[in-house]
Order: structure tokens, then C-alpha cells, then sequence
């Protein structure tokens, strides 16, 4: 082996464990995973892997329209309305979205690394499941954030997650089916009774009722909705958390006033009729990135709406950036991985469709591309199943991280 041959080879293994160490730390560190992120994404240069990009661009759609996606936005910096430093900063908050075609390439042939990253996501969530049982305990000192080290949409969204996964593998392995029954029943409660975020419990939800729909037959499927809608409705009854929760949302949309609701739904609502108003002014390609906040500024001048930086949508934010183009393109990038995920064996397809459903749905009451958190275990756990499309490697069936 050539030298370059062998430095190579090594700068890509490290390549891959740094997208292994970057998926463990999403739901923990910020800075660790900008960290270990940032290190594949230099490992990828020094590996040679970006010389198959070119050919991902061609081949793989997601890839494709990923980078279209990164490029419009980058594009945009040029015409945006938002001074430059504010628009490269905002463009940095989509970097995730080059971490896709580099995690595809480090991870492409290579089940076992992608294995491994997926299971280090997941024990990732577990380790904050038990942190935020041990503040909710009084076991360890609470977090600026309560009982998390995120904050409470950040956190429950990322239980959905590991509910939806502890499912799943519940009904792969006899060997640790009780184990896994155990995690999602202590995230089940941890989503209900613990944390406030109802983006998590309506993803929750969705989850549950996907992977009833994935895994049983459809003679079955009306017995389990019943036991969910049971389930969740003992769950109304019972817990003052996701009852008090879901009343308030009621009664904040019931309640709403244009330009005077400060609720956290009331203010979404002027958010995104203010975001309409945008995109009305600058329908294809909006008014480029970063711009949201000045635009915004215009249009409540002398009003008494809330001004933000981003309107909690994401389709939304996108249509206000980079205009009806940019949501296509967007839409078009989950389309793309539904479509991919065909080729898939049935269990890793299961997990990416979740993957996709969960964004979908998060990304209606957030900016969750826009965030970093949401942003990376997108871009990071869509790269890694979708690298197993083409792996010569067989994949791995355990059950267990």
C-alpha cells in the first residue's frame, strides 16, 4: 500500500468515528457535535471522498437536491436584504445540509460504521433520558432548561426519536424485547409526565401510530389504534403535564388576537402571517437568507407583534428566504428520501421513513433545519441509512446498540 494509499484509509476510519462520536453527541452537546461534525467533514476532504461527489450528484437525488438546497440559500447571500455578516451567519445555521452527502460518502459500503452510529445516536438519547430523570428526581441539579440539558422542545423531540427506535427494536429482538419495552415505556412517561415540549408529544404520537402501521398486520392495526387512543387518553386523565399542556394549546388558539397574543402559539400565528406576507412580495426566490428578522421589521412597524429572527416553520422561514423554489426544493428533499428508502432492507427503511416523518412534522411548528440540534440528527441519521442503500457489506441485524 502507497503512502497516500495508507493515509487515505486512515483519514477516512477517522472520517467515519467522527460521524459515529458526532451522532452520540446530538442530543447531548452542542459544541462536541459542531465538534466531531466539523472533523468529518475535514476527513472527508483529506480521504479523497469528496471525489465522488460529483457521481452522488448524479446518481443519488437526495444528495442532489441536498446540495441544490445549500447552494440556493448560499446563492441568496447575494441578494439579501439582511446585511452579509447577518446572512453568513444565517447560511451556517443550513451547514447540515453538506453534512448529508458527506456522511453518504465516509459511511457508502460500510453497514458497520453506520451500524455503529446509529446505535451511538441512541444511546445518546438514553443517556439524557436518565439525565432528565435525574433532575425530575432531585438525583442531580436541574439545567437552565429544567429537567434536561436541552431545551424542552429540543428534548422531547429527541424522546419521540428514541421511543420511536426502542419500538422498533422491541419487536426485532426476543432476546432484549423486555429491555427495549422498558426504554419506551420510561420515554413514553418522561414525554407525558416530564417534559412540557408538545412538538415532542405530537411527534410522539405519530410515531407510535407509523410503526403500528410498518410492523403490524392491518387486521391488527384497528386493535392497536384502539390501545393507543386508550392509551393516550388514560394518559389526558392522568398526567397534569400533557393535559395542562394540550388545554393550553386550545386555548391559545381559541383565544388568538392578530398582533396581540403573546402566547407561544398566538405569537406563531403572527409569525406566520407575517412569513405569507413575505413571500407575497417575493414569491420565487424570497428575500434571501438571513433576511426573515428585517423583513419582519417592516412589516410590524408600529404594530404590537413579537419580532423574531426565525417564524417557528420552517417551510415558512424557507418561503420567506428563498421563496417557493427553495420549500419545493425542501419538500423535494424528503420526497427523495422516502423514494430512496425503497431500496433499503425493511428495517432500516422503517427507521429512515420515522426519520423523515419526525422532520416533517417538526418542522410545522418549528425551524428545525434551522436549528442546530434538529438540523444535524437529520442530516446525520438520513446519511447513514441512506449509505446502506448501496452497501456490498450485509448488513448487520442486531437489535441492540
Amino acid at each position: 500500500m502507497t503512502r497516500m494509499k495508507q493515509f487515505r484509509n486512515v483519514t477516512s476510519i477517522a472520517g467515519q468515528y467522527s460521524v459515529v462520536a458526532a451522532c452520540f453527541a446530538i442530543p447531548l452537546s452542542t459544541s462536541a457535535m459542531g465538534l466531531f461534525a466539523g472533523l468529518a467533514l475535514i476527513f472527508w476532504l483529506l480521504s479523497g471522498c469528496i471525489t465522488t461527489l460529483p457521481r452522488d450528484l448524479i446518481r443519488n437525488p437526495v444528495i442532489l437536491t441536498a446540495t441544490a438546497l445549500f447552494f440556493l440559500l448560499a446563492v441568496s447571500t447575494l441578494y439579501s436584504s439582511a446585511s452579509l455578516s447577518t446572512s453568513l451567519d444565517a447560511l451556517m445555521k443550513y451547514r447540515e445540509l453538506l453534512y448529508l452527502p458527506v456522511v453518504f460518502a465516509l459511511l457508502n459500503q460500510q453497514s458497520r460504521y453506520a451500524i455503529l452510529a446509529k446505535n451511538a445516536f441512541i444511546a445518546g438519547c438514553i443517556i439524557l433520558l436518565f439525565i432528565s430523570y435525574g433532575m425530575y428526581l432531585s438525583l442531580i441539579p436541574t439545567h437552565k432548561f429544567g429537567y434536561s440539558l436541552l431545551f424542552h422542545i429540543t428534548h422531547s423531540f429527541f424522546m419521540a426519536i428514541l421511543g420511536f427506535f426502542a419500538l422498533h427494536n422491541a419487536f426485532d429482538s426476543k432476546r432484549y424485547r423486555i429491555v427495549w419495552l422498558i426504554v419506551f415505556a420510561l420515554t413514553a412517561f418522561n414525554i407525558i409526565q416530564v417534559a412540557p415540549g408538545r412538538t415532542g408529544m405530537v411527534t410522539f404520537i405519530a410515531l407510535t401510530f407509523l410503526t403500528f402501521v410498518q410492523r403490524i398486520s392491518s387486521h391488527h392495526l384497528v386493535l392497536a389504534t384502539l390501545a393507543t387512543l386508550v392509551f393516550f387518553s388514560t394518559a389526558f386523565l392522568y398526567s397534569d403535564n400533557f393535559s395542562s399542556r394540550t388545554q393550553i394549546a386550545v386555548a391559545e388558539i381559541q383565544n388568538y388576537t392578530p398582533q396581540k397574543s403573546r402566547t407561544s402559539i398566538g405569537q406563531r400565528f403572527d409569525w406566520w402571517f407575517n412569513s405569507l406576507e413575505m413571500i407575497k412580495t417575493s414569491p420565487l426566490f424570497g428575500h434571501g437568507v438571513g433576511s426573515f428578522a428585517v423583513e419582519q421589521a417592516k412589516l410590524i412597524k408600529g404594530k404590537r407583534t413579537t419580532p423574531t429572527e426565525n417564524p417557528h416553520n420552517e417551510y415558512l422561514l424557507l418561503g420567506s428566504q428563498i421563496g417557493t423554489v427553495g420549500v419545493a426544493l425542501y419538500i423535494m428533499l424528503l420526497s427523495s428520501l422516502l423514494y430512496g428508502a425503497r431500496n433499503l432492507p425493511a428495517r432500516q427503511k422503517y427507521l429512515l421513513q420515522g426519520v423523515v416523518l419526525a422532520m416533517a412534522i417538526g418542522c410545522l411548528m418549528n425551524s428545525f433545519l434551522y436549528d442546530s440540534h434538529q438540523g444535524h440528527f437529520f442530516a446525520l441519521l438520513s446519511g447513514l441509512f441512506l449509505a446502506q442503500t448501496s452497501s456490498k457489506v450485509p448488513i448487520e441485524n442486531t437489535h441492540h446498540p
